[in-house]
């Protein structure tokens, strides 16, 4: 059996969704990549399956080692070149910073949003959104975020296997633009997060989607 391709959710969105998920003549708007589970917003995080939990367990032990060879590898570095370090001032320019990609909101575990998110969108894949409906599509193999977007062309040759994970027709929420705010992290001060596709269920939870090009 064929291995399915190592996709770059970042490039990789607009061709595979084309040509092995949307629905003759359904257009899509935006899809957005995510490699874990979404930032909450008034939605209580699910539980982690077994297989999650064991993955997770064993990719931070991985994460703390590879940490370890690393600090001490910097304090060898540092240590020799510290004579030659100087105390000069920064450039002045300050990196934008934009909210999450895609933000589950609500007001609690009651909410309609709560009660979608299940283990299952903890997983590689977009958010996406057409002009017929909202889903999550789980994608198999897939570059980290890291290289996401700097690797060579994925080749692929026929079908791509893909997972609807969960889907929202378009009659069951409405659908806005608006623009999120952020918290900063010690003085608490609101800043922009950026443009948003807002999508909102009956009572008011729903789902952010950060627009590509702003």
């Amino acid at each position: 059996m064929t291995r399915p391709p190592k996709l770059d959710l970042k490039r990789d969105a607009k061709r595979v969704l084309q040509e092995n998920w949307l629905h003759p003549g359904e257009r899509l708007l935006e899809p957005v990549p995510v490699w874990k589970l979404p930032a909450l917003d008034g939605v209580p995080a699910p539980p982690w399956s077994a297989a999650q939990l064991a993955k997770q367990v064993a990719k931070t032990v991985g994460l703390v080692l590879l940490w370890v060879v690393f600090s001490v590898v910097v304090a060898i570095v540092f240590v020799a070149l510290a004579e030659g370090i100087t105390g000069g001032g920064s450039s002045g320019k300050t990196k934008r910073i934009k909210g999450p990609g895609v933000v589950l909101r609500g007001s609690g575990a009651g909410s309609m949003m709560a009660r979608l998110v299940t283990p299952a969108l903890r997983r590689k894949g977009w958010w996406v959104l057409t002009d017929r409906r909202l889903a999550f599509v789980a994608v198999g193999r897939s570059y980290t975020k890291f290289w996401s977007g700097s690797g060579p062309e994925t080749k692929i040759d026929g079908p791509v296997p893909l997972e609807t994970v969960l889907e929202i027709p378009r009659d069951r929420y409405t659908y806005d633009e608006d623009h999120r705010f952020r918290k900063t992290r010690i003085l608490r001060r609101t800043k922009p997060a950026g443009l948003y596709r807002r999508i909102s269920l009956a009572d008011g939870s729903g789902v952010d989607l950060r627009r590509r090009h702003q």
